[in-house]
């Protein structure tokens, strides 16, 4: 059974939008951890460059971090109703008081991790990528030549 993350006012929200890219920092909470152990720096960042995807993050000290990339239109599926296979899953849920709640599961061979955010700041964040960038139009963004180029052997 999944236990209720600690959320509360300590938890500072913050997003940026650097012109072709926005990020979120906030925190999440790694249920499996003890309470006072139990939060993450997490960066969210997406890019009209790669406009398919988002990264996420986990600050695991101030020098070392763990990125997942995942694909936007999975995340944001995940924010309404279960979603995702394999290494990550994501899905949304109602905490204490009635608190929207977005779980992230992380899987490897090694184990797992789930991980707990404030749906209500996800789904914002999301929402913003989608008004950077509208849903159907990320083929416009990227650089096919680019694309193309990297995927060719080198000569």
């Amino acid at each position: 059974m999944l236990r209720s993350p600690p959320l509360d006012s300590k938890d500072v929200d913050q997003m940026t939008e650097h012109g072709r890219h926005i990020e979120l920092l906030t925190k999440l909470h790694f249920l499996s951890a003890p309470p006072e152990m139990g939060s993450i720096d997490c960066k969210f960042t997406y890019s009209a460059d790669d406009p398919f995807a988002v990264c996420i993050r986990l600050m695991v000290t101030a020098d070392r971090g763990v990125t997942w990339v995942v694909g936007r239109d999975l995340l944001y599926a995940g924010v309404e109703r279960p979603n995702g296979e394999g290494d990550f899953k994501v899905w949304p849920t109602r905490g204490p008081h009635g608190r929207s709640l977005l779980y992230l599961r992380l899987e490897v061979p090694e184990g797992s991790a789930t991980f707990v955010a404030d749906l209500t700041v996800v789904r914002r964040w999301l929402e913003d990528t989608y008004a950077m960038v509208p849903s159907g139009s990320e083929g416009t963004y990227l650089d096919w030549d680019a694309l193309t180029e990297s995927l060719l052997p080198p000569v």
